[in-house]
């Protein structure tokens, strides 16, 4: 399998060092500053669109999409733009409502998508992220820490599960939760000295998280299966024997027990999905020469295989990311295509669904009702949906 992601001068040159030593990693996010991301996060900015109610206008094809009726989900469409949207980052489902992290309002902002309104969940949170949801809680990371809030309200106020050091929130670059725990992964520069942590979202963890997974080698993604059984699953993003991974832990396992190797040789996995006996996961080659999704039955060894074996050549995977799986289909935004896609989770027949394109780098999917969100970076940052 091979990857791709955008091209600059800079990882052209790491990867030219690359090619001289066979074996090594580079980490080549760090390069150019990348931001920390996983399932659901992304980054964004304050963000703009055009205003007014009424139908939408646009479509897969029709360029950019204009501003959504209250209610509905006919055509791609504006649902929260500019002040809004807030500078949207990460995104979910949350019941009859979709949330996101507003990073340029540092606060949590709620979707009714049957009225259109759009509030706050949680009025402020400094340069909030990552976003996960399950059990009807919304799991978040800022700036100085994990939080959580019911999704149904959060009129007491945000409550802390782990308080972070300053720069800490930078090297979290996956979420998830059960709805018990909240599963994050930490990346460090060396990459011998990542983790996999968890924390209870009852009573938080305190100063003390637990270590599920020590001298992890760059860790992105994280999925974990709902309820209180299942797996943890997670990639370790690299390239070659010793990275490129996709890891399997059982939520019930004792301290210190080893994960399975789900998939390995694989080439810069990035963000990754959990299904009912499916793992599904994204990549890119830092040089931007191919990039894919892919999966494999929930078993290892698995035979690792493209979910899209193929896709029409004026578009093409250049980027993808935000995976997820809602029911037997598996949705992702492709950043460097502008596109957001669809395909059974057990794999493509034939091309991959484009259910909407034209857009400017998105990121952050999610499912709710008929409906697709994405966070899409155009004008600095709004969050579009599309029927699914």
């Amino acid at each position: 399998m091979r990857g791709g992601s955008t091209t600059a001068a800079q990882r052209g040159a790491a990867l030219a060092l690359l090619a001289l030593l066979p074996g090594c990693y580079i980490d080549l996010d760090g390069l150019t500053g990348g931001a920390p991301g996983g399932a659901g996060g992304a980054t964004g900015g304050a963000g703009g669109a055009p205003d007014g109610a009424g139908g939408a206008t646009g479509g897969a094809g029709s360029g950019d999409p204009g501003r959504c009726a209250p209610a509905g989900c006919d055509a791609p469409c504006v649902v929260a733009a500019a002040e809004e949207a807030g500078g949207p980052a990460a995104i979910a489902a949350a019941g009859p409502h979709v949330v996101w992290t507003s990073r340029a309002g540092d606060r949590v902002r709620r979707l009714d998508p049957a009225t259109g309104a759009v509030e706050d969940l949680v009025s402020f949170t400094p340069s909030p992220g990552l976003l996960a949801v399950a059990g009807g809680l919304v799991v978040w990371v800022a700036a100085d820490g994990l939080w959580r809030c019911p999704a149904d309200g959060c009129a007491a106020g945000a409550t802390s599960l782990l308080a972070f050091a300053p720069g800490e929130a930078e090297a979290v670059r996956g979420l998830a939760t059960d709805g018990r725990h909240v599963y994050w992964t930490r990346d460090e520069p060396s990459g011998t000295a990542g983790e996999l942590l968890r924390c209870p979202v009852a009573e938080g963890c305190g100063a003390t998280p637990e270590v599920l997974a020590p001298s992890q080698s760059h860790p992105r993604g994280v999925a974990v299966a709902p309820g209180d059984a299942g797996d943890v699953v997670w990639v370790q993003h690299g390239t070659g024997a010793a990275f490129g991974r996709v890891l399997r832990l059982d939520k019930g396992a004792p301290p210190g027990a080893l994960a399975a190797q789900i998939a390995v040789l694989l080439d810069f996995p990035d963000q990754i999905a959990l299904g009912d006996t499916d793992v599904l996961w994204s990549w890119a080659h830092p040089d931007g020469s191919a990039a894919g999704v892919s999966r494999c039955d929930l078993a290892e060894p698995c035979a690792a295989e493209p979910l899209a074996p193929q896709t029409e050549p004026t578009r093409p995977l250049r980027e993808p990311a935000a995976l997820v799986i809602d029911g037997a289909d598996a949705y992702w935004a492709d950043r460097g295509a502008g596109t957001v896609m669809r395909c059974p989770a057990a794999g493509c027949p034939g091309y991959p669904e484009v259910l909407a394109e034209g857009l400017t780098r998105p990121a952050a999917v999610a499912v709710q009702g008929a409906c697709v969100y994405a966070v899409d970076e155009a004008d600095g940052g709004r969050v579009v949906r599309a029927p699914r």
